[in-house]
């Protein structure tokens, strides 16, 4: 059954040099009890450990039903000394923060048996050592004789072919020490029992077969095996691993043991985590805060097609990102500044095609994803007031002008003609509150708009000079009637204003009401106050006088909210599949520039912040690390233990790195919870300070990640620590005390 062929051992410490193990030869029947007798450093303890797999044979082999253990491998000596060994120490090794249950189970783990198996084995065989009523009790509760039956116990849960007992019975008196002897000679009836012992009269009169070592060679057997034994048997090895169940039992129970230092590690690793969860709680409370301002402001913004305008979000990066040059050279000549405007400039051709594009988004999907639109057609006109009985221009707008009509807010005249665009759009966020809608009466020659004013009920003093009012007699503290403006007049001139113009040929435009937003409303569709004209005026003009009317200078469409803007933006970038730079027309979207520029301001803060909160991160994982290396070389004996058991290098490793990820989960979750605690008082001061109740808000996709970036960084530190553990010489952590 086994068998040692010339096997040798050295060792080796400086200049020191020994030969433990002398070319051994000796053969092992199936069922025997073997006493191995011989002096301190003789070689007993080393030839247990060759056959145990726990240590190499530098020469010779180790055979085992007829299969040589010359090329194993280590997961094979892994798998050998748990299928097929089971150890019993002088002093017992029980790993001291398991139960006397899970003691004698971890053998049966590592083999891969159930749960129901486990407990169902482990129980017969401490119900064989006389210890079942003291399954949950830890060993520094049970006597030394007591830890040893554990010990028995634990060498036999597995069921192995051979047990190896060295000195089993040298930290124990002469009573507890007679039963254990005689418990293992009962075991012996069964298997081989190899023991090593310094104790003659114990050896002979256990044992049925004493062998004698000297200076690392056998020079006595009392009963050698004669004649060669049967060897046709096969050598069944299964596979060992641990369970990440099993590992995180382990490390339950070690934690326990040390929950003081456990608590303060976790607590330290809490420290970052609380101050990022803080940071995003706040970014995110401002971002919904925005998020909610832009929905109640923003959403209805128009996204515009022009026929000339400027890229602002382009313009606002390039003034502030400029990569491509040197920063204060060190040069002795000048360069022309790039023009940022010109590159940003956005030329369209609004042609029949685009518009018809337009109009079928309108007729089809716009039903629902609208609230308004508008079609501001180029056109020569303008308009003019009796100003101190003189008639002046106060709006003009020239098709030759440079990209149509200037912007509202680059008109230098003295009021603004509007366009009211068509849908709901108008009538959700305004209303009249003093006059009449307009009715038109184009017979006549006769227009009516509306005069739309703040909701502060204020018009700029170079409206109301527009309107009559001298600007002298006109200060914070006058008061206009709506009932005087009602009625107020200007004339249209349809054409281009110059000498020879005919002024007397126009229309009147008369004021038929005031308007004013919603007090609920968030939006406000004209950026300067002034004169709204309906869709139908603009209609009219551009039939009866089409010489004077040009192409589409802007398109405004008004999106009901974020989701259906994204739904038209979808649909404006499908007209550019295929079409070069040229012949593509591109868009503003006004409400993406103001979200830029808020959102962008936030993240920045947030990611300053996080980055100082971060420091303390490290700080802890480099703690985590240290903690993990002192665990390492409290448990070095543990660590032999489970090698001894059949554990795995990975095993090992594993036990380590399930407990840092408990220590990362802790600390993460300790961190969330302080700060969940954290936010309530922070809301109540920025309640006070700013008036907006609950800003400080932790996501749950926050919470989430920032428990899995504290079990990753606790894992990553003890990943060197744990694969020092996985390195130990087995044989030398079981001589650690």
């Amino acid at each position: 059954m086994l068998k040692l062929t010339n096997v040798s051992k050295s060792y080796s410490i400086g200049e020191f040099y020994q030969d433990a193990l002398d070319k051994v030869s000796l053969e092992f029947r199936q069922t025997e009890f073997v006493s191995v007798l011989g002096p301190s450093g003789c070689g007993k303890t080393t030839l247990l450990n060759v056959i145990g797999g726990l240590d190499r044979a530098d020469d010779g082999d180790l055979i085992i039903n007829g299969k040589s253990t010359k090329k194993f491998s280590d997961r094979e000596w892994d798998m050998y000394r748990n299928n097929s060994i089971g150890f019993v120490f002088q002093n017992h090794n029980l790993i001291s923060h398991l139960s006397v249950l899970h003691n004698v189970e971890m053998g049966l783990s590592l083999s891969g048996a159930s749960a129901k198996d486990k407990k169902t084995r482990a129980l017969e065989v401490l119900e064989r050592v006389g210890l079942k009523d003291h399954i949950h009790k830890k060993p520094n509760q049970l006597s030394g004789g007591q830890q040893q039956r554990v010990a028995v116990a634990r060498a036999l849960a597995n069921n192995p072919d051979i047990i190896l007992a060295d000195e089993p019975t040298g930290s124990l008196d002469t009573e507890t020490g007679t039963q254990i002897l005689d418990l293992i000679k009962e075991i012996a009836k069964e298997k081989l029992v190899i023991m090593v012992t310094h104790d003659s009269d114990m050896a002979y009169k256990y044992a049925n077969r004493v062998i004698k070592l000297k200076d690392g060679s056998v020079i006595d057997d009392s009963n050698p095996v004669k004649k060669d034994l049967d060897e046709t048997g096969t050598l069944n090895l299964k596979k060992t691993s641990m369970s990440y169940a099993t590992a995180f039992v382990s490390s339950i129970n070690n934690i326990k043991t040390k929950l003081g230092r456990t608590i303060l590690t976790a607590f330290a690793g809490s420290i970052g985590i609380i101050g990022i969860a803080l940071i995003l709680s706040l970014s995110n409370g401002m971002d919904q805060e925005i998020d909610k301002f832009e929905k109640d402001t923003l959403s209805s913004y128009p996204v515009l097609i022009e026929e000339a305008s400027f890229d602002i979000l382009g313009i606002m990066n390039q003034q502030s990102s400029r990569d491509d040059l040197e920063s204060h050279p060190d040069i002795d000549y000048i360069t022309p500044e790039k023009d940022i405007a010109e590159d940003n400039m956005i030329e369209n051709t609004i042609d029949v095609d685009y518009e018809r594009f337009i109009n079928d988004y309108l007729e089809g999907e716009g039903e629902d994803t609208l609230s308004g639109y508008s079609f501001e057609h180029k056109m020569n006109m303008a308009l003019l007031a009796d100003i101190d009985d003189t008639q002046e221009v106060v709006y003009v707008e020239t098709i030759d002008s440079s990209g149509g009509a200037m912007p509202p807010f680059f008109n230098p005249n003295l009021i603004n003609f509007h366009l009211m665009p068509e849908g709901e759009i108008y009538e959700e966020n305004y209303e009249i509150v003093f006059g009449d809608s307009p009715v038109q009466n184009f017979d006549d020659k006769e227009i009516e708009v509306l005069l739309s004013i703040s909701s502060y009920n204020q018009l700029s003093k170079d409206i109301l000079e527009a309107l009559g009012y001298d600007s002298d007699n006109i200060d914070e503290n006058t008061q206009i009637n709506y009932a005087d403006i009602i009625g107020k007049e200007f004339q249209l001139y349809v054409g281009e204003v110059n000498a020879e113009s005919d002024l007397s040929d126009v229309y009147t435009v008369r004021i038929s009401g005031i308007t004013r937003t919603l007090p609920d409303s968030k939006v406000s569709l004209f950026m300067r106050n002034g004169l709204v004209y309906t869709p139908e005026v603009s209609q009219y003009l551009q039939d009866t006088h089409p010489s004077e009317i040009g192409g589409i200078k802007t398109i405004s469409l008004y999106p009901n909210n974020f989701d259906d803007k994204e739904k038209l933006i979808e649909y404006l970038d499908s007209y550019n599949i295929g079409l070069d730079e040229e012949s593509s027309v591109y868009y503003t979207d006004q409400s993406e520039v103001f979200i830029s520029i808020s959102s962008g301001i936030i993240d920045a803060i947030s990611i300053v912040l996080i980055a100082f909160a971060s420091i303390s991160l490290v700080v802890s994982s480099i703690m985590i690390s240290i903690i993990t290396y002192v665990s390492v070389i409290e448990r070095t004996k543990e660590i032999g233990v489970l090698r001894a058991l059949g554990a795995r290098k990975k095993d090992v490793s594993r036990v380590f790195n399930t407990e840092n990820i408990i220590i990362g989960f802790s600390a993460g979750l300790t961190g969330i919870v302080i700060a969940l605690l954290l936010i309530i008082p922070i809301n109540i001061i920025l309640e006070n300070l700013s008036d907006i109740p609950n800003i400080a808000k932790l996501a749950p996709i926050h919470i989430i990640s920032l428990v899995l970036i504290s079990i990753f960084l606790a894992f990553v530190a003890g990943l060197i620590p744990a694969r020092m553990a996985a390195k130990k010489d087995p044989v030398v952590a079981l001589r650690t005390e």
